[in-house]
């Protein structure tokens, strides 16, 4: 499948601080990405030099296999839709909103457009509202609305579930859901919730102080690295031979397998007690005590055939191969 970005030794800078430093990025077209990373890591810079909004101070980006240069920005703005953390209503009605991004671009078929998109995302019955009387869930459905009308190639979303209620998100998660696995279209979006991410994207990227890294960001754990040999609390954790030093690990939590005895040809097996079993839209998350917190992510066949229940012990099982090191 063909990549719809490819970045080559991209750095952006503030004054003379680094932000961002990729050295190579591909991002494939027609799936979903999740952006992971604590606050600072460099995720809102990256989405807003996607959507060609922030010029890197160097390095190369391709779009679609096209190279893209400073003085062709404003023609690729126009293939991508941007959804900021906080979308800004016009004054009009959620009608005006909409159709004022068809009038922009000189779009025809308004009316049939705007239609459309409103039915696509369930918010028909408040075309004629005023916008700024909108509720923040409903302003973010007409702020998408807004992008979706115009039809772009990418979707780029900044923290879209930030100020949704529980309701609202569960509704735009499946609606990113079928716009990617049904739709074909390309979605990126940054999350603070990193079992989300992993949960709803086809593919994860993590960054960490502005700079990709190999793991999903989450059992991450402390500790001294000796040999193959990760010390952390009271765990002692096989590595593979990555070659690489660091003082901290992370296990994706889909490579983790829970079974009710030590699995065999495992090269880590820790017993601990269940702590929490929930929906993880579509997924299973079970958490597990071992003496530190392990986040599992899997399918609600496996929870059947485990037949688990909160405070029943466990076994997490993972390979060597399964931790990042960093």
């Amino acid at each position: 499948m063909a990549d719809i970005y490819q970045i080559e030794h991209l750095q952006f800078q503030y004054a003379t601080k680094v932000i961002l430093s990729l050295d190579h990025l591909s991002l494939r077209k027609g799936k979903s990405t999740a952006l992971i990373g604590a606050n600072g890591s460099g995720k809102s810079t990256l989405l807003k030099i996607l959507a060609f909004l922030e010029v890197p101070s160097q390095g190369h980006i391709a779009f679609n296999g096209q190279s893209v240069s400073e003085r062709q920005l404003t023609y690729y703005r126009r293939r991508v839709g941007f959804l900021a953390q906080k979308p800004f209503m016009l004054r009009g009605s959620v009608y005006d909103n909409i159709e004022l991004a068809l009038k922009i671009q000189g779009k025809k078929h308004r009316a049939q457009k705007i239609q459309q998109v409103l039915e696509q995302l369930g918010i028909a019955h408040f075309a004629r509202q005023t916008a700024k009387q909108l509720s923040g869930g409903e302003a973010q459905k007409v702020a998408l609305a807004r992008i979706l009308v115009l039809e772009p190639e990418v979707l780029l979303l900044d923290e879209p579930f930030s100020y949704l209620d529980q309701s609202s998100a569960c509704d735009l998660s499946l609606f990113l859901q079928h716009y990617t696995q049904v739709a074909g279209h390309t979605l990126i979006f940054s999350t603070h919730d990193r079992m989300q991410g992993i949960a709803l994207a086809d593919d994860v990227l993590a960054l960490s102080e502005g700079r990709q890294v190999q793991s999903p960001l989450l059992n991450v754990f402390p500790g001294k690295l000796v040999d193959n040999i990760f010390y952390c609390a009271s765990m002692q954790i096989i590595l593979a031979d990555t070659g690489t030093g660091g003082e901290h690990i992370s296990i994706n939590p889909q490579d983790i397998s829970l079974s009710a005895d030590a699995l065999e040809g495992m090269h880590n097996t820790i017993q601990g007690r269940v702590l929490l079993i929930a929906d993880e839209r579509g997924q299973v998350r079970v958490n597990v005590d071992t003496g530190v917190i392990f986040q599992v992510l899997i399918s609600y066949q496996a929870l059947y055939a485990l037949d688990i229940k909160f405070g029943d012990r466990i076994w997490v099982n993972f390979k060597a191969t399964a931790v990042v090191v960093f």
